[in-house]
């Protein structure tokens, strides 16, 4: 079912654009129906141009023309924002709100009667791969947005009160991946192995176990078991992450993540 609402993209930047452009390319809403709002009013035009959708002057006129404001600035920028378009808001139209730290509580006092969802996607969007975990204390706009969100990966609807470790595992997750993917790569290249060849190594062993996972009804820990030979390769691999206590060390660094959101959110 394509949205018919007219959509406000405020702040234009690799997460609000990679979003907007799954929505456009599986036409779950028309490029004219939707309007693009950027500091760097360049940004917006290149995006519009491309994607043939309308140029706002301003955060004011993407909030007014819209019925679905979609809020992809940067912290630091949002109290700015929420004054300009606090004007044109009403309970009719909903923010969905991909801001880092800033609780529905924190977006309600400044957005004021408009109904407020709160969004944590990931990297992923860019390549329609992301998983975005959604909340909402309205049930309709909690829809919309499975919607919008949906067109650039999975959707998982969670209780705020999960949100500062979704941050830490899925959020910040990408970024463990790559770790893992440079280091195959560093470990391929030391060995002899020449960068393209050593990349393509990394990269596509971490694409290929990723695809099987998704593809399997099994969970992680029994398809590394199925991998796993009793005394071979693997095996002496990961004795030696269990004995340096990595999975432990690797909760640690989660719960720093968690820490660190908390902190960024104001809570404590």
């Amino acid at each position: 079912m394509r949205i018919t609402k007219k959509i406000g993209l405020i702040g234009c930047g690799n997460m609000g654009s990679a979003i907007l452009q799954g929505v456009l390319k599986n036409q779950v809403c028309r490029g004219s129906n939707i309007w693009v709002a950027d500091k760097m009013q360049g940004k917006a035009k290149d995006f519009c141009k491309k994607n043939k959708c309308r140029v706002a002057q301003n955060a004011a006129e993407a909030a007014q023309k819209a019925e679905i404001i979609f809020l992809a600035v940067k912290p630091q920028d949002f109290s700015e924002t929420a004054a300009a378009i606090r004007p044109f808001l009403n309970s009719r139209k909903i923010v969905i709100s991909i801001l880092a730290g800033v609780q529905i509580a924190g977006l309600q006092k400044q957005l004021g009667s408009a109904v407020v969802v709160r969004a944590m996607p990931n990297l992923g969007a860019i390549v329609g791969a992301s998983v975005t975990a959604v909340c909402s204390k309205n049930k309709s706009a909690v829809n919309f947005a499975k919607k919008l969100f949906e067109a650039c990966g999975a959707v998982a609807v969670l209780n705020e009160k999960y949100f500062d470790a979704v941050t830490a595992v899925s959020g910040s997750g990408p970024a463990y991946f790559f770790l893992m993917m440079e280091l195959l790569q560093a470990f391929a290249e030391a060995n002899g192995i020449d960068t393209k060849s050593a990349r393509a190594l990394a990269v596509q062993t971490a694409l290929g176990a990723g695809k099987l996972a998704a593809a399997s009804a099994e969970s992680p820990s029994i398809l590394r078991e199925r991998v796993t030979s009793k005394k071979g390769t693997t095996d002496a691999a990961l004795t030696v992450l269990k004995y340096r206590k990595f999975p432990k060390t690797f909760f640690e660094a989660l719960n720093a993540a968690v820490k660190r959101s908390r902190q960024l959110s104001g809570a404590k």
